[in-house]
């Protein structure tokens, strides 16, 4: 599908979004299915580096199969599951929840389709900001067309507001409590496999002498699967380190069936982030992986990123105002900083405390928590379940970290 692609972009724009990835093309297309017509469409510009997109990564989130993410969703699983050690414990919702699978291509194809319908907005790739200037006026956006090429063009446009998706420069990821490195593979099987259709999103949790790892298994049908090594890991390690894991992981899922491997995909999520940039300007709003877009104790983000951008897309078209990421409530960042520093001082202890989650919250619960909207008895239960002895030396070394971190900012 070919979006609205010119070889020269206008001068002046209401908006541009830079980086047309899952939060710009989500925020773009979250202003076009709520703008009340077509003309209320802002003059919107979407940079983007890529010259082309490709099925390079999956989204998947626990949630209700309802609007955007209805048309998005690939396959659904009813039931999923935790092991370590040969203990399983599946989960299955009371209610109409389930864990849903959104490969990026399908992702990709929904948004440049939508795009494609509104003349008001421009998806400019193989392109990239090297420049924002905020001035009285507007925000002065230097571009460059063509950066794969070697004619390349650097054109300055005006905006009236920046939504900025790219990892800020101030952010350090070396920060994160936790970096969760994975890799894998989708793959398709010669013959019908055996596994039932229950998404074993942490199998086989387990702890070597460089931390704690899982396996992810997703029986995509029946003969093929999404597989993929998953590490929580202290400091920074590129994802290729973990491909003769994997490779022998998929070994194992597929046993004597032989099976070719379709693509592969890998990536680093921070876990835990300290600081957070804030724009000083509101015309320029931050967001997406560098600003909290992936939940701290888990990674997902491809749920909380589709609620930003239905919020900002609102402010943007009722308020004329973007949005930025919005923070998660102090209580649940207090306790995911407290869970990620006891996975960090002690990996060992990792198996238990996901374990103890598993064996000893009801699902329905655990998915209030995992998808931010726990209640108050929900965090409670939450609580109760976990081992005592180490959350409770975790959260003292928090208070510690935290009363030195203020002595720190009143001696600067």
């Amino acid at each position: 599908m070919r979006t609205n692609r010119p070889d020269k972009c206008l001068d002046d724009y209401d908006l541009v979004i830079i980086g047309g990835g899952c939060s710009g093309l989500s925020l773009a297309t979250a202003i076009c299915e709520l703008a009340k017509t077509p003309e209320h469409v802002p003059q919107t510009l979407i940079i983007e580096p890529r010259s082309y997109y490709t099925d390079d990564r999956s989204w998947c989130f626990w949630g209700r199969k309802s609007g955007m993410d209805s048309k998005l969703i690939v396959k659904s699983w009813p039931a999923w599951e935790f092991s370590s050690n040969s203990v399983r414990h599946r989960h299955r919702s009371e209610t109409d929840w389930g864990y849903h699978y959104v490969p990026s291509i399908r992702f990709y194809d929904h948004a440049e389709k939508i795009l494609a319908l509104h003349p008001k907005m421009t998806l400019l790739t193989d392109s990239c900001a090297i420049s924002i200037s905020p001035a009285a006026s507007g925000i002065e956006v230097e571009v460059k067309n063509g950066i794969s090429r070697t004619n390349t063009k650097i054109q300055k446009i005006a905006a009236r507001q920046v939504v900025d998706t790219r990892i800020p420069d101030e952010v350090d990821f070396s920060r994160a409590a936790l970096k969760q490195v994975f890799l894998g593979f989708e793959v398709k099987t010669h013959k019908a496999h055996q596994f039932d259709d229950v998404a074993l999103v942490m199998k086989d949790m387990r702890v070597d002498r460089m931390g704690f790892l899982f396996d992810y298994v997703l029986p995509l049908g029946r003969d093929s699967f999404l597989i993929e090594l998953t590490r929580f890991a202290p400091e920074y390690m590129p994802p290729e380190s973990l491909r003769d894991g994997a490779l022998e992981l998929v070994r194992r899922v597929c046993g004597d069936n032989n099976y070719k491997i379709i693509r592969q995909e890998s990536g680093v999520i921070p876990m835990g982030m300290r600081d957070f940039v804030k724009s000083a300007d509101p015309r320029w709003i931050q967001t997406g992986i560098g600003v909290g877009s992936a939940r701290p104790s888990t990674g997902y983000a491809f749920k909380r990123i589709q609620q930003w951008a239905d919020q900002c897309a609102k402010g943007i078209l009722f308020e004329g105002q973007a949005r930025p990421f919005p923070p998660d409530s102090a209580l649940l960042t207090w306790m995911d900083n407290i869970f990620l520093r006891a996975i960090r001082e002690n990996p060992s202890l990792a198996p238990t405390l996901f374990m103890s989650l598993a064996r000893g919250v009801h699902p329905d619960c655990l998915l209030r928590f995992l998808t931010d909207i726990p209640s108050k008895r929900d965090l409670s239960v939450i609580m109760r379940s976990l081992p005592k002895l180490p959350l409770i030396q975790s959260a003292l070394g928090e208070i510690s970290a935290g009363i030195q971190s203020m002595r720190g900012m009143q001696a600067w």
